[in-house]
């Protein structure tokens, strides 16, 4: 049985490197192990906790219909306690048709785009399932995925990916199952408030004006739902400020990056579009490439007028003609600081002040600055650029200015060091765009180890991204199923 299936370029040739699972006879098997020429296969799983008894009291509530919170909700519902599944933004077929107007036509509507909607901002990306963490809820995610319309190579690929375009349907079958394990959905329902009586939560404020009676609340909000953390706050959760990354986002010819991958192989038959994984580690303002996008297209992902923020994203064939990624800067307490922004939102208001920085420079109505990678590590403006995927289009100038010069001189930096690693990388063939700001949540909802709920209210569950945990599409969504197992152990589950 094939376990894992890998791209493997370090031997200057490309291989596919794979993990199988064999049935052997006790003895043989015992003399490999010996050998250290085997390894027995794992055989612990994901269980899911269940009720001695029916639930009782308030249904709970979910809030964000993301990666963590849908998983969440599925968690849930199929553990016998069918939940309330609160979310900002439209259903993805609604979403969908406001995201293309805003890549079109630049109009954007503020509760349904790129960050706010079903699915979350995951939904408009490359879909990448990749993670560091191991915990067995992993496999059980992807195995959801799977089960709702995702192709069953997630399941052993070493660095699996979804794609826009199959993200639609699946994220209607998971809504379906929802519906159909008895969870409520609600969409275009904004949370105003938490209400608590001495420290534990007894209920849910909405935009409306109405109020949700509730014991338990999951909250999985994505990393750009500033109203939320300041509801949490004034319920009396601990919050704080958190490190995160900022940068620009880089595109190529996505010929020069297989042929800077794969050499003289470079258009083999069966040879994926080529990616890369670039670090440049210093003590402070470390950079490095994220969300690497091969064969993808660069598109707008603003939440409000009058400012400015970028990601990448690909179709599951990866067939485009560009290849994108962000470069990105860690920034701290000490940056926030620097730039004049102190307290809890120190990290969201510098984001706000430089994408709105990026929207004058674009000149507006989401057309992006931009600049040569090789006129950039000069210092001098560009004039002139070359193509690109990016539908709104691209000001050539300078993108002095837009970030504190400490961010700027990293990504110099690293853009020099990256180029003697990837031939053309920083050449004039390379497009830097501005910018990429929303990397992760500037907030963190502190929680308790053991029980994770909210530190200060009691019944509050922060999980995902948006709370501070987790990274990307596959840790948001284990951190959801973390969470709900949580509450289900607090529930009586076994």
């Amino acid at each position: 049985r094939l376990l894992r299936r890998a791209l493997d370029l370090r031997q200057g040739k490309p291989m596919l490197r794979c993990s199988v699972a064999i049935d052997l006879p006790a003895a043989l098997a015992a003399r490999l192990l010996r050998r250290g020429r085997a390894q027995p296969r794992a055989t612990d799983a994901y269980r899911l906790p269940r009720l001695r008894r029916p639930p009782t009291g308030p249904p709970p509530v979910v809030v964000g219909a993301g990666p963590a919170g849908l998983f969440a909700a599925l968690t849930l519902a199929e553990a016998g306690v069918a939940p309330s599944l609160i979310e900002r933004g439209k259903a993805v077929e609604a979403r969908a048709r406001d995201v293309a107007k805003l890549y079109a036509r630049g109009v954007l509507q503020p509760e349904s785009n790129v960050c706010f909607g079903e699915g979350g901002a995951g939904t408009f990306s490359d879909g990448k399932l990749y993670t560091r963490i191991n915990d067995l809820r992993v496999r059980r995610v992807l195995e959801l995925l799977v089960a709702h319309g995702a192709p069953a190579g997630i399941l052993i690929d070493n660095r699996p990916h979804l794609g826009t375009d199959r993200l639609v349907h699946l994220l209607q079958q998971i809504r379906a199952r929802l519906l159909d394990l008895g969870a409520e959905v609600r969409f275009g329902t904004q949370v105003r408030g938490f209400s608590a009586t001495a420290g534990r939560l007894t209920g849910i404020e909405l935009g409306d004006g109405s109020r949700l009676q509730a014991e338990a609340a999951l909250v999985c909000t994505g990393h750009s739902a500033r109203p939320v953390w300041e509801a949490l706050q004034a319920a009396g959760a601990a919050c704080q400020a958190r490190p995160f990354a900022m940068g620009l986002r880089i595109e190529h010819p996505q010929a020069l990056i297989d042929a800077a991958q794969y050499g003289r192989h470079a258009g083999g038959d069966g040879l994926p579009a080529a990616d890369y994984r670039l670090v440049d580690p210093q003590p402070r303002h470390g950079a490095w490439s994220f969300c690497m996008c091969p064969g993808g297209v660069v598109v707008t992902t603003p939440t409000e007028a009058g400012a400015l923020c970028i990601n990448g994203m690909s179709h599951s064939s990866r067939a485009g003609r560009f290849a994108n990624s962000a470069l990105v800067v860690g920034v701290d307490g000490e940056d926030f600081a620097a730039a004049g922004y102190h307290g809890l939102f120190a990290g969201a208001e510098l984001q706000a002040a430089c994408e709105r920085r990026a929207y004058v420079a674009g000149g507006g109505d989401f057309t992006a600055p931009a600049c040569r990678a090789s006129d950039f590590v000069a210092g001098r403006a560009s004039t002139t650029l070359g193509r690109s995927s990016y539908r709104r289009g691209l000001l050539a100038g300078d993108l002095a200015g837009i970030y504190p010069a400490a961010i700027e001189a990293a990504l110099r930096r690293a853009l020099q060091r990256f180029a003697k690693q990837i031939p053309g990388f920083a050449s004039e063939e390379a497009t830097l765009i501005g910018i990429e700001s929303r990397t992760a949540s500037p907030v963190r909802v502190l929680r308790c180890p053991q029980t994770l709920q909210a530190q200060g209210c009691a019944g509050l569950y922060p999980a995902g991204e948006g709370m501070g945990y987790g990274g990307g599409i596959l840790s948001a969504a284990v951190d959801g199923v973390r969470a709900a197992d949580a509450l289900l152990r607090a529930m009586g589950a076994d």
